[in-house]
């Protein structure tokens, strides 16, 4: 479990480096619903892993950090598009 851990860390990071991008892949249809499922399955990892283990801890802020991303991406969004 904690290599899975590791993996979806590691996904994140690379998630974040798309979103810097503004990958089109990214925010993609396809895209935002594996992000959305990438994320939802790092809880139920972070969940499952030990109570003091540092992969939790450092997988709950990579989710974190994930769920952020997703709400500031929906801000921007709603910035851009209420501009004339």
């Amino acid at each position: 479990m904690k290599k899975l851990a590791f993996v979806f860390i590691l996904i994140h990071f690379i998630i974040f480096i798309l979103w810097i991008m503004n990958s089109g892949y990214l925010f993609s249809p396809f895209g935002i619903s594996v992000w959305i499922a990438i994320v939802a399955i790092g809880f139920i990892i972070q969940i499952k892993l030990d109570k003091v283990s540092i992969n939790r801890r450092i997988l709950a802020i990579s989710n974190g950090w994930m769920v952020f991303l997703m709400v500031a991406t929906v801000f921007i969004y709603f910035a851009v598009s209420s501009m004339p």
